[in-house]
């Protein structure tokens, strides 16, 4: 017959080689996590990662999934032999802690893979406590000599597949330490948002902008599924911060616009009617709180202006006494400005507002709005 030579990618095989160890250690790490509540229901390796699918009641926490991260880790760290050995079905089933799908048929011998702890001392003490300390499984496959060949161990994502099941898809070794560096430089990032919203340099906009990106940047990286976990939890702490510090300045400038407007009403007193542009950052609270000072006053008809560079919005409210409404409308009003602040709106004969985006127009608006309200009131 034909002669073949075969040769073994051997690069292909090392990496398989370390997620197939690494399986076995996560194994073992989340039944000392989860404190036996789990039990492998499947698993995927290959070279370039591994999936395991096992029995929980529910998600694991951040914690727990840190927690089984670091436990192999430690075995990593530890270099621990790795040992395998035929042994006899029966006695080797007998195995304290021993990992199988005992619904499968097992050859006779079978081959026992165990992390640290020779296959002969459990055989020796198959009820002794060494199978529960350790990883040690059925199985026919390839494995690393020693835990530090796996290098790094990293949990990218635990997630439900079924009711009462969870994946788990981890990295080792140079595809882990890719993951640990993309983590590494994700954090500089957060950290240094978080000092950029320390200093108050850059507007609500832009730190929410930078906020919303960084999270969608970490999301969509393959990072530890704790980090990540950390990380976006930190964006939220900084996303709350920010929002603190923009209701405290509204509310401060609410505040400030009341004052200015009790200032206009002492200042204007005997005014037919009011047009003024005031920094409420276009706040309708703050607007609104104005007119209802104006409204208490003798000016019996007011058009109050207010922009924001940030958002890019403008907002024009206007009000007017009953006693003059028939000759000069609100909602007309307003009308006859919104079109210069590139906007629209909308309201009644004594109340109504108009949204826009021209922030350049405010002034001729003002010069629009005050010779409207002198032609309908005969000024």
């Amino acid at each position: 017959g034909d002669k073949v030579a075969l040769q073994i990618d051997t690069i292909r095989r090392q990496n398989v080689m370390k997620n197939h160890t690494g399986t076995h250690v996560l194994n073992f790490a989340l039944r000392q996590v989860l404190e036996g509540d789990s039990d492998q229901k499947g698993s995927l390796v290959a070279p370039d990662k591994l999936r395991f699918d096992f029995t929980c009641k529910k998600a694991m926490t951040t914690d727990q999934v840190k927690a089984v991260e670091l436990c192999v880790n430690e075995i990593i760290r530890k270099n621990e032999e790795i040992f395998a050995k035929e042994a006899s079905l029966a006695v080797a089933k007998t195995i304290q802690g021993l990992r199988a799908v005992f619904d499968e048929t097992y050859p006779d011998p079978v081959r026992v893979v165990s992390v640290g702890i020779p296959v002969e001392k459990m055989e020796a003490d198959p009820t002794g406590p060494a199978g529960s300390v350790t990883s040690v499984e059925f199985c026919g496959g390839t494995h690393l000599k020693r835990a530090g060949h796996l290098q790094e161990f990293v949990i990218a994502s635990e997630e439900a597949i079924a009711k009462g099941i969870r994946r788990i898809l981890a990295l080792t070794g140079l595809e882990a330490k890719k993951a640990s560096l993309k983590a590494q430089q994700l954090q500089v990032k957060v950290d240094k948002a978080s000092e950029v919203i320390k200093e108050g340099k850059l507007s609500v906009k832009e730190l929410v902008k930078l906020i919303t990106n960084l999270t969608e940047d970490i999301s969509g990286s393959q990072i530890s599924q704790w980090k990540k976990d950390e990380m976006r939890n930190s964006l939220k702490a900084l996303k709350k911060t920010v929002d603190d510090k923009e209701r405290a300045k509204m509310a401060a400038v609410v505040s400030k616009i009341v004052e200015e407007a009790n200032a206009l009403v002492e200042e204007h007193k005997e005014a037919p009617f009011l047009v003024k542009e005031l920094n409420a950052f276009a706040q309708n609270k703050a607007l609104d709180g104005a007119l209802k000072v104006i409204k208490s006053s003798t000016i019996p008809a007011a058009m109050l202006i207010s922009g924001d560079e940030n958002t890019g919005k403008v907002i024009c409210m206007a009000q007017v006494s009953k006693d003059i409404s028939s000759k000069l409308k609100a909602n007309e009003w307003c009308k006859e400005v919104q079109s210069v602040l590139n906007g629209k709106g909308g309201g009644k004969a004594e109340s109504a507002q108009a949204t826009g985006t021209n922030l350049a127009g405010i002034q001729e608006a003002i010069q629009m709005a005050n010779a409207f309200a002198k032609l309908k009131l005969g000024e």
